[in-house]
């Protein structure tokens, strides 16, 4: 069969309509293996070709050596079943004398923790794919009494509701005491009101994704912002996932030189999407992903009443940027439902990537409250969808058809390596492309303003200066300093005109001018006085250029700026979606501008419970 193409036609099935196939019935193409499953006919010659000019040179073992060659191939293609569960029994147990070493001479270290976590994480996910089965026999009697009976559905659905509106309602009761908080509250039901108002089908909001979405949300705020254990959880997961992406310096380095860093942009964050294409097809050569998603798709599912894609994509979100997880999903991405398709846009425009999460911090934000608004956005990011482009169709992917997606055949781990480095160059260009185009775009109408504005003797026109009082009102409500309430206003305008990183960079410009003037008092105890928006320090006669934020604004501030949703990224997510996608380039341009205002209510939901939760003393 060498050189022959296996056609595999199949159809999956949807589950919730069992009448209708999940996809029309293809052609996908499976990879061929020569000689797989057949009897090996491999023919030797007792002697050399007549008229040969090298007989002498010949071993007289050759021939025999071939066909024992030959021979052990055969019986170890026959019991090969038996040859996995003997490798995979030696392997286990050297690992097992591995980890047992590896403990009883360096426990306690974050390696051992790390090896401890990662062997725990992988045989709960063997024992779920082993012992689903017989556990499902054992509940399927009570489970079916549950799943048979509407009102214990409701029953209990209407106990979880109750439960946790308490829950939020006792520890905000308890715990938040400031006026400004309260404020804060407000504005996170100004803006799911706001959400329903634009919302594209009202009449059919799924109300609960929308409330668990938000509970979620609060939860993770809880754990993460009020708990030790919690936020030293996540940064250990956010110093690993940097600690992996940070391995594409090196290539960057040989091929663009050590100046690389000085072009960051194209030099630094497009290598992480080459590495996330490589790595991410080797996860799905080895069915890691399609385990993923099966699983963990099937426990967001239930808890937020989501489809298992999109909400693994929004997980994923936590770590990857809106360029990166779709790599992730992309045998999926065909076929999700235009609802399910605007979710996993404004995954990506409501989050920040793990690849620049290093540079956020070096810009001054802070650490613990960037990652939070990291983890927070993501349950932010689905109830919002949920509620502006509610579920109209049928659900297409199944937890349980992750297995049956058609996703690409390599022969080998290096094929995946190479196919996924060669997959990710129109990615890259597209990206870098579109961003230069949008930016372009945005300078010109800038300009544009800043024109106008001189004919009539008005100075400074431009988009943030507009924005520094058209965002007020949001601003406000969000429960900001007042004092702060323009300065934010105008950071808002440059981060959703001009630039996200540039916003962020300004803003952490006023972070690190309070922490000068924190230490320029401890230090001298010296005046200071303001000079029209900057402060000026009257020993060392040094400017703090744009002045200070209270702490306050600071920390609500961090949460939201947490998401690349500046005009510009609306080229780069175009660019991937478009590459990724193609035939659905229609669709992705109806929803994309819709998604962006998605993901920037998300993160401004995700800066209202911080600031319902804000306490001076925890910062």
């Amino acid at each position: 069969m060498a050189g022959q193409q296996l056609v595999e036609t199949f159809a999956l099935v949807k589950r919730e309509s069992p009448d209708k196939a999940l996809c029309p019935e293809i052609a996908c193409p499976k990879a061929t293996f020569d000689n797989e499953e057949e009897d090996i006919d491999i023919s030797i010659s007792d002697t050399p070709s007549e008229g040969s000019e090298y007989k002498e040179y010949y071993l007289q073992c050759g021939a025999a050596f071939g066909w024992a060659r030959a021979s052990l191939c055969k019986k170890m293609i026959r019991n090969k079943n038996t040859l996995a569960v003997i490798s995979s029994l030696i392997l286990l147990a050297a690992f097992s004398v591995y980890v047992g070493f590896s403990v009883r001479f360096s426990f306690g270290d974050e390696g051992s923790l790390r090896l401890l976590f990662g062997t725990g994480f992988a045989a709960l996910i063997y024992a779920k794919v082993k012992l689903k089965p017989r556990v499902l026999e054992l509940l399927s009697p009570w489970s079916g009494k549950i799943m048979m009976s509407p009102s214990i559905k409701r029953i209990i659905t209407w106990l979880l509701y109750i439960g946790m509106l308490l829950f939020m309602a006792i520890y905000l009761a308890l715990n938040v005491t400031q006026a400004e908080n309260f404020v804060s509250l407000a504005g996170l039901v100004f803006f799911i009101l706001l959400g329903f108002i634009i919302s594209k089908h009202p009449d059919r909001v799924n109300w609960h994704a929308v409330f668990w979405g938000i509970g979620t949300q609060f939860l993770f705020a809880l754990l993460i912002l009020r708990t030790s254990f919690g936020f030293e959880g996540f940064r250990w997961l956010g110093e690993r996932i940097e600690e992996f992406l940070e391995h594409t310096d090196k290539g960057s380095e040989f091929v663009f030189g050590k100046d690389y860093r000085d072009h960051m942009f194209a030099f630094r964050v497009m290598p992480f999407i080459l590495l996330c294409a490589s790595a991410i097809n080797v996860l799905y050569y080895y069915g890691i992903l399609q385990a993923f998603v099966a699983s963990f798709g099937w426990l967001l599912s239930v808890c937020l009443g989501t489809s298992p894609v999109e909400s693994v994509n929004t997980a994923l979100n936590i770590v990857f940027g809106p360029a990166e997880s779709p790599l992730a999903i992309k045998p999926f991405l065909p076929l999700l439902t235009p609802s399910e398709l605007h979710a996993v846009m404004a995954a990506g425009f409501a989050s920040i990537a793990g690849t620049i999460f290093g540079m956020l911090t070096s810009f001054g934000a802070p650490a613990n409250h960037l990652l939070a608004a990291s983890v927070m956005s993501a349950p932010a990011a689905l109830a919002m969808s949920k509620l502006i482009v509610p579920e109209t169709q049928w659900t297409r992917v199944q937890p349980s058809d992750a297995y049956n997606i058609p996703v690409p055949k390599f022969h080998n781990l290096l094929e995946a390596v190479s196919e996924g480095a060669k997959e990710s160059i129109p990615i890259i260009a597209s990206v870098i492309v579109n961003q230069i185009i949008y930016m372009a775009i945005i300078d010109f109408v800038d300009s544009t303003l800043l024109w106008f504005g001189d004919r009539v003797g008005v100075s400074g026109l431009s988009f943030e200066f507009l924005c520094s009082y058209g965002f007020y009102p949001i601003v406000y409500i969000m429960g900001f300093s007042s004092s702060d309430v323009l300065k934010i206003g105008e950071l808002f305008g440059i981060k959703t005109f001009a630039n996200s990183f540039y916003g962020y960079q300004l803003f952490g410009k006023l972070i690190k001018n309070r922490q000068a003037l924190e230490q320029y008092m401890a230090s001298t105890n010296g005046t200071w006085h303001w000079e029209n928006r900057d402060i000026v320090l009257d020993l060392t006669n040094r400017t703090l250029a744009g002045g200070i934020l209270t702490k306050r604004s600071e920390v609500i501030g961090t949460y939201a700026f947490c998401g690349q949703n500046h005009l510009a990224a609306i080229g780069v997510t175009l660019g991937v979606f478009c590459t990724l996608i193609p035939g659905r380039r229609r669709t992705i341009s109806r929803y994309i501008a819709r998604a962006n205002v998605t993901g920037q209510l998300a993160c401004y939901m995700t800066a209202c419970i911080a600031g319902m939760l804000y306490d001076e003393s925890l910062v």
